[in-house]
This record gives C-alpha cells, sequence and structure tokens, in this order.
C-alpha cells in the first residue's frame, strides 16, 4: 500500500517541498514551504495568510505600485518583528534589500492575467495546482483571498491579487486582505527542524 510519509528532521541542504513550522513573537503559527532554489537561496512562501488582513495602501491608490506600498513597509516593519530570531538570523535580502515580500503574479498563475506585465518571473512549479493556491487566514481561518505585488492594468487604484478559490482577481487598494508572506533562506544552512515529506507528482488545474 502507497503512503505519504511526513517526518520531522534536521536538515542542511533544503530541498523544494520542505516546510519550515514555527511561532511568530505573538503566538500565532506559522509554516512556510520551499518554492524556488535559486543560486543564493531558497526561495519559501507561506503556506497560508498571517491570521490579521491588511491593505495595500490605506490611501487606496495604486499610484508607486508595490514599492511605495504601505504593505511592503508594514511587512518589513512591525510584520518582521514578530518573526522570532532563530528564523529572522536565517533570512538573507532579495535583491532590493527587503527580507520579506509577497508573491508576484507570475509566480502563482504563470501569467499576468490582471496585474501590469512583469519580465524574468516564472511560475512556482507547486502553484500550477489549484489547491496550493489556495490559503486560509492563519492555520485555523477561512479560505481567504490575498495580495500580490502586482499594480493593475490601465488602473489607479486596483492591484493583482488570488481569490479564495485559487484563480486570478484583483481588488481596491484599501481593501483588507490577505498576506503570504515570502522569504529567502542561503543554502547550505543550519537550520531548524523541517517537515520532510515524499515527493508526489504535479497535475495542473
Amino acid at each position: 500500500m502507497k503512503v505519504k510519509r511526513t517526518e520531522k528532521i534536521k536538515v542542511d541542504l533544503f530541498r523544494v517541498g520542505d516546510i519550515i513550522p514555527f511561532k511568530l513573537n505573538n503566538g500565532e503559527k506559522m509554516q512556510m514551504t520551499a518554492v524556488k532554489d535559486e543560486p543564493d537561496g531558497m526561495i519559501f512562501c507561506s503556506v497560508d495568510c498571517l491570521a490579521e488582513e491588511s491593505c495595500m495602501n490605506e490611501s487606496g491608490s495604486s499610484s508607486g505600485g508595490w514599492n511605495e506600498s504601505d504593505l511592503r513597509a508594514k511587512l518589513n516593519g512591525e510584520i518582521l518583528d514578530q518573526f522570532p530570531k532563530k528564523i529572522k538570523k536565517l533570512l538573507t535580502p532579495f535583491a532590493n534589500g527587503d527580507l520579506l515580500r509577497i508573491p508576484a503574479e507570475k509566480e502563482i498563475f504563470g501569467e499576468n492575467k490582471c496585474g501590469e506585465n512583469e519580465t524574468g518571473v516564472e511560475q512556482w512549479k507547486s502553484m500550477k495546482q489549484r489547491r496550493n493556491r489556495i490559503a486560509f487566514r492563519g492555520l485555523d481561518g477561512e479560505w481567504e483571498w490575498y495580495w500580490l505585488q502586482n499594480r493593475a492594468q490601465n488602473s489607479a487604484t486596483l492591484f493583482a491579487s488570488v481569490y479564495s478559490n485559487g484563480s486570478a482577481d484583483c481588488n481596491n487598494a484599501s481593501a483588507a486582505g490577505g498576506v503570504r508572506p515570502v522569504v529567502k533562506i542561503k543554502n547550505p544552512i543550519s537550520a531548524p527542524a523541517c517537515q520532510v515529506r515524499d515527493n508526489e507528482d504535479e497535475q495542473e488545474s
């Protein structure tokens, strides 16, 4: 009989599909899964959204895009402050110097369905499955729609997002939506225990 077995082990080298479970300083439980191996580190995306919803911009404007958004500042300020020291010390900055970000539209869907076009970005293999595009609000909450980095095409107020059923959508920048943090951790590393499971075939949906 075939079974899918998950075990928690210490690792020195991450593999796509590994999951790091930990608690934020406020007690919230969090899981981050490895989604892409890059030359300078492994990209991890949170399995679910943070328990607290956030707007992209309180003003409701999409001016300045992700780079000038309130959410980017909040992620790399008060949200980053909630990450425990044992996780923060593993983080390596992205190209712009940030330690936290959210997914780009192509990383989720493989194309720009709602947001402005971006180049040099590929879909994470796991996101070919709709179930992996779906996220809950916290580990025990309801299905949640969540923000993506891309400002919507030809709009002064909208940003791309992922609807609660895993499909492409867009929302007003002032709306309160889910936040799925993304980090990069350098390999090799003496890392906390990861949940490692047998690989299963990826199917597009």
